[in-house]
């Protein structure tokens, strides 16, 4: 006991309550970015983890019982209620039940090494309607050509570069008119799509990263996409390596203008398509398919891994509401 007569915590139950308030700091870091929106430097690269950090406040929490720490342990259940009620849209939607109407697909080929067949054989095999390929090299596009990209969708919209700047639609439908949109780190590329239910703008875009000290072209070009999809009249649909995850706050800026995630409206829970190679599962989900006014709802999102890319394809089917 203590000069006061009340019991002393055992060294082993002062250690666990030491290490359970270290491990919860760690994992309240992504929540206070989630709050404020304060992501300069490194603190950009925490917030895709805000969803993984329900399971991990295990950890203080059982730290906390061991360690008789009830504060730390209301703390711990707090921030995991708090990051649950965040993440929970992605697991309570009802998805569409009809047949699929529409299947839109995103790819990054990581500087044009993805493996071109594995492309065309998720382009077949989903039977997709309109593909997004970013980090699309010349060499890369004649590629997807000659495994046979154009027998499955005629209808293009390339602008290929060096390394990891180029862009591309490919479409089963019409494309009217497209372009390239300027001013970006990577190539963007808006078209018309002539779709069976009519006309429809299509992005395939791929925005700057965020740079562990300096995120200034990511701003910009995030602010800058948002503004540019929110200024489209009719139905759009965008997709591609976002490079931004839900919780990021232009993101969340996005969605409050009316535009919706196919995980989100797929109730398809949290779907990581990054990293693919670095780490054993992808833990952060920056590949995207969003969508406003199309008429028709997000039934099933899936991953597909293309050898030699650093993400997974990403693949949403739509279907009537």
């Amino acid at each position: 006991m203590d000069d006061a007569g009340v019991p002393a915590r055992a060294p082993w139950r002062r250690a666990a309550a030491v290490l359970g308030w270290v491990a919860l700091a760690a994992l309240l870091v992504p929540v206070a970015v989630r709050l404020s929106g304060w992501e300069r430097g490194p603190l950009a690269y925490v917030v895709p983890l805000v969803p993984w950090v329900v399971p991990a406040a295990l950890v203080p929490a059982v730290l906390a019982v061991l360690g008789r720490a009830w504060v730390l342990l209301g703390t711990s259940i707090a921030a995991a209620a708090l990051c649950a009620a965040w993440t929970v849209p992605l697991y309570t939607a009802v998805p569409a039940s009809g047949e699929v109407a529409l299947t839109v697909a995103t790819v990054n080929l990581r500087a044009g090494e993805g493996d071109a067949e594995a492309v065309v054989r998720l382009v077949r095999e989903h039977d997709v309607d309109v593909l997004s390929v970013q980090e699309l090299t010349p060499e890369a596009a004649d590629a997807l050509v000659a495994a046979g990209l154009e027998e499955a969708l005629p209808h293009a919209a390339a602008l290929p570069d060096a390394v990891w700047s180029g862009t591309g639609l490919w479409s089963a439908h019409p494309i009217a008119a497209w372009e390239g949109l300027d001013g970006y780190t990577f190539r963007q590329v808006r078209a018309t799509v002539e779709l069976p239910g009519g006309a429809v703008t299509v992005l395939a875009l791929h925005p700057a990263a965020p740079q562990l000290l300096v995120h200034r072209a990511w701003s910009e070009e995030m602010g800058a996409l948002v503004d540019l999809l929110d200024a489209v009249d009719g139905p759009v649909i965008a997709a591609g390596d976002l490079n931004t995850a839900r919780d990021h706050a232009a993101f969340r800026d996005l969605e409050a203008r009316g535009f919706r995630d196919a995980a989100d409206e797929a109730g398809a829970g949290l779907v990581p398509t990054f990293p693919q190679d670095r780490t054993p599962p992808p833990l952060v989900a920056i590949d995207h398919v969003v969508t406003r006014d199309l008429g028709l709802v997000a039934t099933s999102l899936d991953t597909v891994v293309v050898p030699g890319s650093d993400h997974r394809a990403l693949i949403a089917a739509y279907a009537a509401p």
